[in-house]
């Protein structure tokens, strides 16, 4: 499959310097032209590329606002902007105007090089899924406090229940306490030191890296120095997700709300992305933010899945009011129950240990059995016989 890829340069001599470039594969074709964003859209019209660099000066709110109008043309092509501006703000408007990374200035041969290489990488990883084992899930929350950790967290021990082998991988990099919710074991090996030796990454490291929390369910916790955070590839964080995805059944990812370079990467990966809310103004306010940034990043409606999290059908916000707000489904609800979910938390101790008969618990042994049916044997699934187990 040859490789699209067309640059909007700044400069004439850039465009000479990546019309010259040379690859070791024949399978790369690229276009270079002089320009600015207000070019994006009649390129993407007549190239129909895989891969757009783009030349991006600082604070041009214009800019963006172009990028985003001509990439609702195409949302699926991979645009990266070379820019000088490495503020988070910056970076985290360029993601919700669908760009898919920010390498810094200026543009090269060299950078043109790396986009190649990745994006090449990305080709050979989309044509491996079709052998890959496991699946991999995206649990973000609309906005904080949504609960995302937990329903991630017991999904994932729910899932090693029934004989699934899990991964799950804490990318709430700033804040990130998944390890807290299934004992609080101590974090030897971090996301962010995994990341460090990516070069060297294979199955034994990373198995070593995990928290042993059961003989299915191992768990790759958050950094606990979150002023390392800034040194995270995003190209390692794929990397790290796509040899458990190869490793275990499920790949459950505990993603922050924030649109970093990092959340965008991992939530390219899921195959599955699973967007939590509650039923009140702001959380419905945010997860309509939140639908229009995927569609703008080019994932397709049947990607995400919208979860109500302490679901009562009471109030004058219901489930039809987020699918309005959303354009989405609502694909499941999770009912409330906060005095046993909040004992599950405190002490660390999964919900379906602590109280497999709670209503919660229920849920999410439910949404378990939807995504892995357990075996049947003597006439009774897994489920049924440990539901009649006594508690």
């Amino acid at each position: 499959m040859t490789l699209k890829v067309s640059a909007i340069c700044s400069a004439e001599p850039t465009v000479a310097l990546l019309k010259a470039a040379e690859f070791a594969s024949e399978r790369v074709q690229v276009s270079a032209q002089t320009g600015s964003a207000l070019a994006l859209r009649n390129l993407l019209l007549r190239e129909q590329p895989d891969v757009v660099l783009l030349d991006f000066p600082t604070n041009d709110e214009l800019g963006l606002q172009q990028v985003e109008s001509a990439l609702m043309t195409a949302p699926g092509t991979h645009v990266v902007l070379v820019s000088p501006d490495r503020s988070v703000e910056f970076l985290m408007r360029a993601m919700r105007a669908g760009v898919r990374e920010v390498l810094p200035a200026p543009l090269s041969a060299a950078t043109l090089q790396q986009v190649v290489e990745r994006a090449q990488a990305r080709q050979l990883m989309r044509a491996g899924h079709q052998d890959a084992v496991g699946r991999v899930l995206a649990l973000m929350p609309a906005k904080g406090g949504a609960g995302a950790t937990f329903l991630a967290t017991n999904l994932a021990f729910a899932l090693a229940r029934q004989g699934r082998r899990v991964a799950l991988l804490d990318l709430n990099l700033y804040f990130g306490d998944a390890s807290v919710f299934l004992g609080d074991k101590p974090v030897i090996t971090s996301m962010m030191d995994l990341a460090r030796q990516a070069q060297r990454l294979d199955s034994a490291l990373l198995q070593s890296s995990m928290i042993k929390v059961s003989e299915n369910l191992h768990l790759l916790a958050a950094s606990e120095e979150p002023e390392e955070v800034g040194e995270l590839a995003s190209a390692s964080v794929e990397k790290i997700i796509e040899l458990a995805r190869s490793q275990y059944d499920f790949v459950l990812l505990d993603v922050s709300s924030t649109l970093d370079p990092v959340a965008i990467k991992a939530l390219d990966q899921a195959d599955t992305i699973c967007l939590v809310l509650q039923l009140n103004l702001p959380f419905v306010r945010a997860a309509r933010h939140m639908a229009s940034v995927f569609r703008h990043l080019g994932y397709p409606r049947e990607k995400v899945h919208v979860v109500v999290n302490r679901y009562e059908n009471v109030g004058v916000i219901n489930l039809a009011s987020v699918e309005r707000a959303t354009l989405l489904k609502v694909g499941r609800t999770i009912p409330n129950s906060h005095a046993a979910v909040t004992a599950s938390v405190n002490e660390g101790v999964p919900l379906l240990k602590m109280a497999p008969r709670d209503p919660v618990a229920r849920a999410l042994q439910a949404w378990a059995q939807d995504l892995a049916p357990a075996t049947t044997e003597g006439g009774r699934n897994w489920l049924q016989r440990w539901l009649k187990s006594p508690s």
